[in-house]
């Protein structure tokens, strides 16, 4: 697994407490800005060719 996915895994392992603080820490960094900071990981883990159909 690399750093990334390891860091990835981290999000979902904080408390509610450290995911409003953090978002709290982006929305400070991100201030004035024209698009809000998100919390949500939208990535799908797995392979890109897990989700194509075999062809047999």
């Amino acid at each position: 697994m690399s750093g990334r996915e390891d860091e990835k895994h981290e999000e979902h392992k904080k408390s509610k407490a450290e995911q409003d603080s953090d978002l709290d820490e982006a929305l400070e960094e991100t201030f004035p800005a024209s698009d809000p900071a998100s919390n949500v990981i939208t990535s799908i883990p797995g392979s890109p060719d897990d989700n194509k159909p075999s062809k047999k």
